[in-house]
């Protein structure tokens, strides 16, 4: 993490006195068009964790449990289980670490510092990739069980 974080540091770039001013002249649309990003993610963020909830909770987590019921246990479909509810807390907190960062980026003025609002924009824009990363990881995951449900079911 930390590493990350240095690296996405040393990566910032200076501004430009063009982006500068572009920053200033429209901090007021800039800081609207925040709101509405924080609006439009907040929603998402509630229908991907109900939706991965329901399928941990109503989809996979029944299944190995009746497998195990049944002496059909199967080691692939446990440990895709473990992982996505590994990933699913990920999900939460990389939102919220995302989320919290965005609300520090809102509360700049972005008129008299166009620097820093800009630098907190590029950490903003790290932190969204990673949660939209987490979701990928978790599609691929409900891909794979989904594969090691058929899997089995020909085997049987």
């Amino acid at each position: 993490m930390f590493c990350q974080v240095f690296v996405n540091f040393q990566s910032v770039v200076a501004i430009s006195e063009t982006q500068k001013l572009a920053i200033i002249d429209n901090c007021e649309a800039i800081r609207e068009n925040l709101k509405n990003v924080q609006k439009l993610d907040s929603r998402m963020r509630v229908f991907f964790g109900q939706h991965f909830e329901a399928i941990l909770s109503k989809f996979i987590i029944p299944l190995n449990l009746r497998l195990v019921e049944n002496s059909l246990s199967n080691t692939n479909l446990i440990e895709n289980q473990n992982e996505f509810a590994s990933k699913k807390t990920a999900f939460a907190a990389d939102f919220i670490s995302y989320q919290q960062e965005l609300e520090n980026l809102m509360m700049l003025d972005c008129k008299s510092n166009p620097e820093k609002f800009y630098e907190k924009i590029e950490v903003v824009r790290g932190k969204r990739e990673i949660v939209f990363n987490d979701v990928a990881r978790m599609k691929k995951l409900i891909t794979k069980n989904m594969q090691l449900v058929e899997k089995m079911k020909a085997e049987v």
